[in-house]
């Protein structure tokens, strides 16, 4: 304070560093949407959450079914099955179409990048792409990707951070939704104060500017014990940003009925959106010819 002070008393204007923008990418898998309201997340509610989906457009080239493999790359790369190959969730394939990760480092070589993926196939599937990053684990459990992105961010604080959480889907598959189902939300919900609470303390150590998203890969059928189908219910996912939102993103309204899955597609922000957005934040320019599948979620 005593030096600006002085330097308006000078005459001089005070140099105001800007704030670096970084981005931090939560993936929880097998969320289904619907199910975050029924339990007490204080931890969630601090983001501005919107009603998406997946599984491309329905009826079209795009369709891919609501499975991980795929969905994960969709968020990943900003593009359908189309475009990026991925069918199953089969790690013996490649995808055909750059990631996020490629995008920044071509875009900005200077930027960083981390990956954090409890589930080792995500990585296995963006293989060309991975070598590229920074700093990448594969496998373990939620804990330990909790614990060493929390760790990462706070000793390295990587331009872009992903990690990928898969506690949920697990208790899905083996109990549908119910108690345990619950149980396992309010734990990721820990897991992203943890999150959240290193990268607030880095905004205020490093004048930095965080975009934190949240996103899931798919929903489940009506009793959350399966998915892959194209229904309303496992095509509708979410994304959550703590920051505001744009005009294609707040138009959003979580409150109206999908009666059929033209209304979902209609209503609601698709899953490729994630990769743009990342990108604007970044002021990372996008390119026609990558033909990404979404616009920006902010501007």
């Amino acid at each position: 304070m005593k030096r600006l002070i002085l330097l308006f008393f000078l005459g001089l204007t005070p140099f105001v560093y800007a704030q670096q923008k970084k981005v931090l990418l939560i993936g929880i898998d097998g969320l289904q949407f619907e199910q975050i309201s029924k339990a007490n997340t204080p931890n969630f509610d601090t983001f501005t959450i919107k009603r998406g989906y997946n599984g491309g457009i329905f009826k079209t080239k795009s369709q891919q079914v609501t499975s991980s493999g795929p969905s994960w790359v969709t968020i990943l790369t900003g593009v359908w099955t189309d475009t990026h190959k991925i069918t199953s969730n089969s790690a013996s394939q490649v995808s055909a179409a750059k990631s996020i990760f490629r995008y920044i480092k071509e875009g900005n070589p200077k930027l960083t990048t981390a990956s954090f993926s409890t589930w080792k196939n995500i990585n296995l599937l963006l293989y060309k792409d991975i070598y590229k990053v920074n700093f990448s684990t594969q496998g373990g459990n939620d804990k330990i990707s909790t614990e060493a992105t929390v760790n990462h961010i706070k000793t390295v604080g990587p331009d872009f951070t992903f990690i990928h959480l898969d506690d949920i889907d697990h208790a899905g598959h083996a109990y549908g939704f119910g108690d345990k189902y619950k149980k396992a939300i309010l734990k990721v919900d820990n897991q992203i104060g943890q999150l959240l609470q290193v990268v607030q303390q880095r905004e205020k150590e490093f004048n930095e500017d965080w975009l934190v998203m949240l996103v899931t890969d798919h929903g489940r059928d009506k009793k959350g014990l399966h998915h892959g189908n194209q229904t309303v219910h496992e095509k509708t996912i979410f994304i959550g940003i703590n920051k505001k939102g744009n005009a294609l993103f707040n138009s959003v309204d979580n409150n109206k009925k999908m009666n059929s899955i033209k209304e979902l597609e209609s209503n609601s922000v698709p899953q490729t959106a994630v990769v743009p957005t990342i990108l604007s934040y970044l002021s990372i320019p996008i390119k026609k010819e990558w033909k990404l599948d979404a616009k920006a979620l902010v501007d």
